[in-house]
């Protein structure tokens, strides 16, 4: 394939900036510029880890398959760059993570699909691109984040409640919970006194006609001797 040469202190024109590092015409690719796709491709995956877990409950396990999963698409691209087997090796990379990985909520899957399209980017070459397109896309998460929280956290709360051991408290609990609550998130069980005192942790977020006094007035009468603890302090939801 005929490349275009440039003289000395020429300009490039503005489509260039986007043209693929790597040269189709060849089967060997430049090992530098290899490494600088990886280390391109790194920094995108560890920007968007950052992004994710911004006002969001997460695990360690996931941030650091986010971080990585730009890479590994990277190297995987790159082997079967300019060959018929791309869209059989990407279409496989998909199939792999949806079916044999089971996501929690549609934020865990656009930060899983934004991480492919960033090893896919830079895979191919486009590293301008991949920077440009990540840099766009997280900061509209961020400001979307941001403003979304603002009305959440105003609902959220964390509940605690130490009762007594009784049978099937937790389904009346519950039942309790959900008429007044549009969130219920069972957090930890926890039992003293060898099992005769227990202690639920709940993340819930209030109805707009429920308050907090009312809340906490409604499970102390409905519940024999109970103390319960409701503050603003609860994270916010790993789901959208």
């Amino acid at each position: 394939m005929h490349q275009r040469q440039f003289k000395k202190g020429q300009v490039l024109p503005m489509s260039n900036l986007f043209d693929s590092i790597f040269n189709n015409a060849t089967a060997t690719v430049d090992p530098v510029r290899l490494m600088l796709a990886l280390l391109v491709s790194l920094v995108l995956g560890m920007a968007l880890s950052w992004t994710y877990k911004y006002r969001t409950l997460y695990t360690r396990e996931f941030i650091v398959s986010l971080t990585l999963l730009p890479c590994m698409m990277t190297l995987v691209i790159f082997l079967v760059n300019g060959s018929l087997g791309t869209s059989i090796a990407v279409a496989g990379t998909f199939s792999l993570i949806r079916f044999r990985s089971a996501t929690s909520g549609s934020r865990e899957l656009i930060a899983i699909f934004l991480a492919m399209i960033i090893g896919l980017a830079a895979g191919s070459g486009y590293l301008l691109l991949a920077v440009l397109f990540t840099a766009f896309l997280l900061a509209i998460w961020l400001l979307l984040e941001t403003k979304q929280s603002k009305t959440d956290h105003q609902r959220r709360r964390h509940l605690t409640i130490e009762l007594e051991n009784q049978a099937r408290i937790a389904d009346k609990i519950s039942r309790l919970l959900d008429r007044n609550c549009t969130e219920v998130d069972l957090i930890s069980v926890n039992t003293s006194q060898n099992g005769e005192k227990i202690t639920l942790d709940y993340e819930v977020d209030l109805r707009p006609e429920v308050d907090d006094f009312a809340m906490t007035t409604l499970l102390t009468e409905e519940i024999y001797h109970c103390d319960v603890s409701l503050t603003k302090k609860a994270k916010k939801r790993k789901n959208l």
